[in-house]
């Protein structure tokens, strides 16, 4: 008996989002997006927790952070974007035919948080891992909904980074191509998709341009109270990047150690530190 609790209880620490509840909504073109669901009391500040580039909201970073602040009694969305394809679940390759943009995206983004706002009374707050932090960061900088009340990013990213090269001759031949009004394939670098990312030149210049001056733009001009949480062992960008987010009075902490994603040990300290994050926003709500 004392062997099947135990068991139990590792089941809910670890798998808590077996008992999470599926939505699904219709976009205007009568596409289909997806998002797990969990929900806390109705007066609950709700944590809606966005995922990078080309992934789920099944990846593992995302489900240990929501997992975790679901059992702290916050109410916890984790959308999958669609990049075009009605109920994704699965990551995309960086070969495959990309079609979809960050608009898109952030009308996503956009219709999940008026979704949230809808089902519960509390704050929301906007929470991305890498690249999906620029998207929250995007939607944040523009019309977000007044319940919105901060933002976490964390190992916030942008296109161009070390060893993610943005070519300025692929730049400049997706915008004479957009320009003149050619909406062909072509193959470009973009993230972590060395030369094969397969796109038309206005979906392409879409993710492209939001390098690092656009992203540091975004952020001086973010009225929404922004924290970012870094690895200091994090190889993708250059040793000034903490430097310069704080130089913007964006409240910006580094985690000794970690990587990009936090692994490992460096999990417990990314779900202490993100903790304090909360706690740090709520108080100043």
């Amino acid at each position: 008996m004392h062997g099947k609790l135990i068991a139990l209880c590792l089941l809910m620490v670890f798998a808590p989002s077996l008992w999470a509840e599926e939505v699904w909504l219709t976009l205007p073109g009568k596409q289909q997006v997806v998002a797990d669901y969990q929900a806390g009391p109705p007066e609950a500040p709700a944590l809606l927790i966005l995922h990078g580039f080309l992934v789920t909201g099944a990846f593992p970073t995302i489900q240990t952070l929501a997992n975790e602040f679901s059992a702290k009694g916050y109410t916890v969305l984790t959308p999958t974007l669609s990049l075009g394809i009605t109920g994704r679940r699965a990551g995309l390759a960086c070969d495959a035919i990309h079609t979809h943009s960050l608009a898109q995206d952030l009308a996503e983004i956009s219709l999940w948080v008026d979704w949230l706002a809808s089902h519960g009374k509390g704050p929301i707050y906007l929470i991305g891992h890498s690249f999906g932090g620029v998207q929250l960061l995007a939607y944040a900088a523009s019309s977000p909904h007044p319940r919105v009340r901060g933002l976490v990013g964390m190992s916030l990213s942008y296109t161009g980074a070390e060893g993610e090269e943005i070519r300025t001759d692929e730049l400049a031949r997706a915008e004479a191509m957009r320009g003149a009004g050619d909406g062909s394939l072509g193959r470009y670098n973009l993230m972590y998709c060395h030369g094969n990312y397969t796109s038309n030149p206005e979906s392409y210049l879409s993710y492209a341009t939001l390098d690092r001056s656009r992203v540091l733009e975004l952020l001086g001009r973010n009225r929404i109270p922004t924290i970012a949480i870094m690895g200091g062992e994090d190889r993708r960008y250059g040793a000034d990047w903490v430097e310069a987010m704080r130089a913007l009075n964006v409240s910006t902490r580094v985690i000794p150690g970690a990587s990009h994603f936090f692994d490992g040990s460096h999990e417990f300290d990314l779900l202490d530190m993100f903790d304090s994050a909360l706690t740090d926003l709520r108080a100043g709500s």
